[in-house]
């Protein structure tokens, strides 16, 4: 536990009180609560794991998933962007204990973040800004995206939900913005990423269409599109898209069936890719 929440959960018993934290809970399922509380005027973010039972356990595995079984997997990969340099959350408490896997019980506290707009309904307004303005704002957000799924994905990671949503931007008034200001762009939502020593090809195809999926009704042109591949695939990405050709087309493939199933029609092929068809 970080000094800042020594205080507030002190001596031997600071696991169990913050197995029993109160709080505005966000999200309860399967033995597992997310909630906000305050400290000394700071706002956090508690993930709690109580044990998942042995049946989601068997449901999970019958259905050839990995169970999520401690807030272990969600510390382990902010440490990873971290060292990669890829902004996220900041850990300020972490825990473990118990052997059983179906009764073990874990949590990850969290500083509440200042970025609390979502990256894909911002990309919609882009801030109220026009002009120039609006044109290098977003290329210059398009190009962090990039350079985060980069490191990313070549640290060995795969995030296995990576919508825009997923990264979240300051409220803030854009009208002052000026290229060179710096923007956080944290990415989030991290408990049910993978880590191997490389990023096998299906889970790749899963990030990059789940990324596409969330870009496409954003209004991104062609050279959009181009900004973020440059910075993705690097400055020859056009032979690159043509060497990977297969790969890509899968991921045109998973975005498009995931736009068809939650949009209920045909997702409009980016011009960039038409030659993949």
């Amino acid at each position: 536990m970080a000094d800042e929440l020594r205080d507030r959960f002190p001596g031997s018993s600071a696991f169990d009180q913050i197995m029993d934290l109160e709080g505005e809970v966000y999200r309860a399922k399967e033995g597992r609560r997310t909630l906000m509380f305050e400290h000394q005027g700071r706002e956090y973010f508690a993930k709690i794991h109580r044990g998942i039972g042995w049946r989601e356990i068997w449901k999970n595995l019958s259905q050839l998933k990995w169970p999520i079984i401690t807030a272990s997997n969600e510390w382990k990969a902010v440490a990873l962007l971290e060292r990669s340099g890829v902004e996220t959350v900041k850990i300020v408490g972490k825990g473990v204990r118990g052997l059983n896997p179906a009764k073990v019980q874990s949590f990850v506290v969290m500083q509440a973040l200042d970025e609390r707009i979502e990256l894909e309904d911002f990309f919609k307004e882009m801030g109220g800004t026009g002009g120039p303005r609006r044109l290098a704002l977003k290329r210059m957000l398009l190009r962090k995206v990039a350079d985060s799924a980069r490191r990313m994905h070549a640290a060995g990671m795969n995030h296995r939900d990576f919508y825009l949503c997923h990264f979240h931007i300051q409220n803030r008034d854009w009208s002052h913005w000026r290229p060179g200001d710096e923007v956080r762009l944290p990415l989030l939502d991290l408990h049910r990423a993978q880590i191997r020593s490389k990023v096998p090809r299906r889970w790749l195809v899963k990030d990059l269409g789940a990324l596409l999926f969330s870009a496409v009704d954003c209004g991104f042109t062609d050279r959009d599109m181009a900004a973020f591949l440059k910075i993705y695939i690097g400055p020859n990405w056009k032979d690159q898209l043509r060497s990977n050709a297969g790969l890509w087309r899968s991921v045109l493939i998973r975005a498009g069936k995931f736009y068809q199933r939650h949009r209920g029609k045909a997702m409009v092929l980016p011009g960039i890719f038409a030659h993949l068809r």
